[in-house]
């Protein structure tokens, strides 16, 4: 079916407007910006985006300020209200409830829409999806130096430091944690198991967590479920159990942990393919081998997420380009052969989300100066 002038117009609009966020929504070559928006949002949907400002949980707005942008209101404030609650559900908006309130705002690509599709993947949407994300979305955010994510290390790698900072604890950041508590499917791996290429490192898919407005969010629209904080922290303990890779986001006060793994993880999988890993991600420690107490056992090698660690003269050697510091060769070595180090130059994570998007919205304005 041939689209129309005005379809494809509508749809390069929207992908304008989204480009206009922190990270934005980049135009393609390949036309996959607008295979992308096109399946996950009608004609009307679309259009009712235009209307919205990016929002994480500060600047989302009020069904009221949204209505009054519309100059022909040939729509009522109800069904405006109806439209944006079903884009929230559909995982196209980013929602929040206060009280009687409602609020509404655009979302991001990732972490947002793609994360928001859990449970109702599609194997058309992942093709253009992977196209998308290698041709549009990563180099847009490699360029903005915009990470949402940081790794934090594996408790049992770093429980006998000492003067370990609180952002890099993960039990102390469950303590900075509101309710309520949320878990739901990992949408990498389910993603890879459409495509028939199951996750190597667990047999799991709800590993994924998140807190207080986060959680709400996937709570309300029943992408995940709610849990309490004991079973939150049992879940922690078997993902870092099998290895899994701790990415918090990026600010001071938790509001999601992703357990990853680079066969599934759109975000290491791709780091997997570049040389030095270890200077592109965000990590606060680096892990270094005691030769006079490796066995060349090789242990380390298999559960290294980043290929970092090779055998030379039988002992085990780290590409320190290629290390993120996230402790699993650390906690599983059965030597103690491992230690993590702190790198010279700590990176201490932003208050919140949203001042993130600030510094991110700040660089993006300076790079079109």
């Amino acid at each position: 079916m041939t689209s129309s002038i005005e379809d494809i117009d509508v749809y390069r609009k929207l992908q304008e407007h989204l480009d206009k966020m922190p990270i934005g929504f980049p135009s393609t070559k390949s036309g996959s910006d607008i295979r992308m928006l096109k399946k996950l949002f009608t004609h009307k949907e679309a259009e009712i985006a235009m209307l919205l400002q990016f929002g994480w949980e500060r600047d989302l707005e009020t069904l009221d300020t949204i209505y009054n942008r519309i100059n022909d209101k040939n729509i009522s404030k109800e069904d405006l209200g109806n439209i944006l609650d079903e884009m929230g559900r559909k995982g196209l908006i980013m929602t929040k409830r206060e009280l009687d309130q409602k609020y509404y705002g655009n979302a991001l690509l990732m972490v947002g829409i793609f994360e928001f599709q859990v449970n109702r993947l599609k194997k058309d949407f992942i093709e253009d999806f992977h196209e998308y994300f290698d041709e549009g979305w990563l180099p847009e955010t490699l360029k903005l130096k915009g990470a949402q994510l940081r790794t934090i290390p594996v408790e049992k790698s770093i429980e006998l430091e000492p003067n370990v900072s609180n952002f890099d604890k993960v039990q102390e950041l469950f303590k900075t944690t509101d309710g309520p508590y949320m878990v739901a499917n990992c949408i990498c791996k389910q993603l890879k198991d459409i495509e028939e290429d199951p996750c190597k490192v667990t047999n799991r898919r709800e590993v994924c967590m998140g807190f207080g407005h986060a959680a709400k969010l996937y709570i309300d629209n029943e992408w995940g479920r709610e849990i309490t904080k004991e079973e939150a922290i049992d879940i922690l303990k078997q993902n870092q159990e099998e290895g899994l890779v701790l990415q918090a986001d990026n600010s001071q006060k938790l509001t999601f942990l992703c357990s990853c793994c680079s066969c599934c993880c759109e975000g290491l999988s791709r780091f997997l393919k570049i040389p030095n890993p270890g200077k592109m991600m965000i990590s606060n420690y680096y892990a270094e081998v005691n030769t006079e107490y490796c066995t060349g056992c090789e242990t380390c090698i298999e559960i290294c997420p980043m290929e970092a660690i090779k055998l030379v003269d039988d002992f085990a050697k780290i590409k320190q380009k290629r290390c993120i510091g996230c402790g699993n060769c650390v906690a599983k070595c059965p030597s103690e052969a491992i230690k993590l180090h702190k790198k010279d130059r700590q990176f201490t994570p932003f208050p919140t989300m949203d001042d993130l998007f600030d510094k991110i919205m700040e660089r993006k304005i300076a790079q079109k100066k």
